[in-house]
């Protein structure tokens, strides 16, 4: 599963990259990533669902996706989400070797 990195926007003027995944047909934002303690994998701590609101691919500049508007502010990524937006949290079955994680 390839890592997307993603410019996102929030409500409250907060801009920043975070990471992001392909998964179920749909796109996430992964705001951190646990690493396991014995094999050299990481798994989502939460994804984030952004497919569902705006956003664009992007061309240049080492982004995969940009303009990322979301209704939430930045603090939501690992605290209480508003209601409306879809996350999972600890997803099951998701992992990446960590060599293939991109540090920001």
């Amino acid at each position: 599963m390839p890592i997307l990195k993603c410019l996102v926007g929030f409500s409250d003027g907060y801009v920043g990259t975070c990471d992001g995944i392909a998964h179920e047909g749909k796109l996430w934002l992964v705001p951190g990533w646990l690493e396991h303690p014995r094999k050299p994998i990481a798994m989502p701590e939460r994804i984030i669902r952004f497919d569902n609101f705006p956003h664009q691919a992007a061309q240049e500049g080492g982004l995969d996706y940009q303009n990322i508007l979301l209704p939430m502010p930045e603090s939501a990524l690992l605290g209480q989400v508003p209601q409306g937006i879809e996350y999972v949290d600890h997803p099951p079955n998701l992992s990446v070797p960590i060599h293939e994680l991109r540090r920001q």
